[in-house]
């Protein structure tokens, strides 16, 4: 998978450009590309339980959009940490989770605060939409 143009082939590919493709490599860890998953033996704990608002994006392995989101929420993460978590739940894995909450399609994005739903949105968020999200709620 490229990763700068993740895989939509827009003329800059890190996978035939050398120069970029060194720089993507030496620049990201594995452990880096993504938010990380939630278990459903650890929903409580970092979702209901936590302090900071958080974002939670229901996915699954094949969603396109799913991954461009998470990108973005990871730059986010980056931006407002210690202040807004970020977190993904793969329906595929942890359909309990999704049923639980009412995610019947992915993408979807729901804030949690304090526990409680703040805002529910189905489909494919810009990184902008993100953000206003997020500071709407921090």
């Amino acid at each position: 998978m490229c990763f700068v143009c993740l895989g939509l082939s827009v003329g800059m590919c890190s996978e035939s450009d050398a120069l970029i493709k060194t720089y993507v490599s030496s620049t990201l860890h594995s452990d880096d590309l993504l938010i990380h998953e939630v278990p459903k033996s650890d929903w409580d704990s970092l979702v209901m339980e936590s302090k900071a608002p958080v974002m939670v994006l229901f996915t699954a392995y094949l969603c396109p959009t799913c991954f461009i989101m998470s990108f973005n929420m990871d730059t986010l993460d980056l931006k407002f940490a210690g202040r807004f978590k970020f977190y993904s739940v793969d329906l595929d894995d942890e359909p309990e989770i999704g049923a639980r909450w009412g995610v019947l399609t992915c993408p979807t994005t729901v804030v949690f605060k304090l526990g409680k739903v703040m805002d529910k949105r189905t489909g494919f968020l810009n990184e902008a939409t993100q953000m206003d999200i997020v500071e709407k709620y921090i």
